[in-house]
């Protein structure tokens, strides 16, 4: 049994104990909360004078902001027009005050106006007058919502080819895709999520999807392009379609190609209305059999067909 001095040097011990631990805690604790914080990063056109990216000392240029930029930086910009070509690095975070006022003009108009790497995001911003407007890279899960993509010479957007597992997934929701010399949005093989976008007035096709995409296409407005509204493969495709108004293109409403390759195309609860062709139309592209057509692109009773130039849905033509 422990004499009084024993106790009192055995508490005195033990306060010592606790009091190490909370030192320890109370070291170690910022470190985690800092890891884990943003860095935001200011920038506006009108800056000047000392730039160092705070709200009271933004940078002047986008560029200036990207190069100081680290994984989980967001950048936000202040109503203006920037003429440069930007590339997000790994991780960085793009968000505009106003879409319709913060605008990303292409200053090499033969390069695409915003490169897009791995985690990305672009929210509320305009991006015109480039090659292409966005370019997605191979190797990168995208985010781009409420933006304005128009008066590019190429494509609005242009997706690299990739894997299509979830790390490879490319957003593009409530955004504007406008008036460019080619496609809306050209994928290549990819996952894909298109909602709530509109798409129209481009020189091409609305929406190009290659084989061996699986996408979810929900909630569009794609019209009066020159070409067809959406231009699908079906082979190795997971593609399902929903809600989607498709008018007023010069060709067909939804142009499906088949090379022969198992796949799977649903299209329900759409509008495909007064397009220049057919509402559906398709297209084999190899030997196969004509039965399989039946099997893998599903259109329910659910979808308005109507006023569509050459009819409904369009026999099979081989190529």
């Amino acid at each position: 049994m422990l004499n009084l001095k024993e106790k009192i040097a055995y508490g005195n011990g033990k306060k010592l104990a606790a009091l190490a631990l909370i030192a320890i805690l109370a070291a170690t604790l910022p470190v985690f909360v800092f890891s884990s914080h943003k860095t935001k990063l200011y920038v506006n056109k009108n800056a000047n004078g000392t730039q160092d990216g705070s709200v009271n000392h933004p940078y002047k240029t986008i560029g200036a902001a990207m190069s100081k930029a680290g994984k989980k930086t967001e950048i936000h910009i202040a109503k203006g027009t920037y003429k440069e070509n930007v590339e997000i690095k790994k991780g960085v975070e793009i968000y505009g005050s106003d879409r319709d006022k913060v605008i990303i003009k292409a200053k090499h108009d033969h390069d695409a106006v915003v490169v897009m790497n791995d985690n990305t995001t672009l929210n509320g911003v305009t991006v015109e007058e480039g090659r292409n407007g966005i370019w997605v890279e191979k190797r990168a899960g995208v985010s781009i919502t409420d933006c304005i993509i128009r008066d590019n010479s190429r494509n609005g957007i242009q997706i690299e080819s990739d894997g299509t597992g979830k790390d490879r997934e490319v957003y593009v929701s409530k955004s504007s895709i406008k008036d460019n010399g080619q496609n809306g949005i050209l994928a290549g093989k990819r996952k894909l999520s298109l909602s709530d976008n509109e798409i129209y007035r481009n020189s091409g096709d609305g929406i190009v999807v290659a084989g061996g995409s699986k996408a979810w296409i929900a909630g569009n407005s794609i019209r009066e392009n020159d070409l067809s509204g959406m231009k699908i493969t079906l082979d190795g495709s997971n593609i399902w379609t929903k809600k989607n108004s498709i008018r007023k293109n010069k060709r067909e409403g939804i142009e499906v190609n088949f090379y022969g390759g198992a796949g799977k195309i649903n299209i329900a609860k759409s509008k495909i209305v007064l397009n220049g062709r057919y509402g559906i139309a398709r297209a084999q592209r190899a030997a196969a059999t004509v039965g399989l057509w039946a099997k893998y692109l599903i259109y329910s009773d659910q979808v308005e067909l109507w006023g569509n130039k050459s009819g409904t849905v369009s026999p099979i033509f081989t190529f």
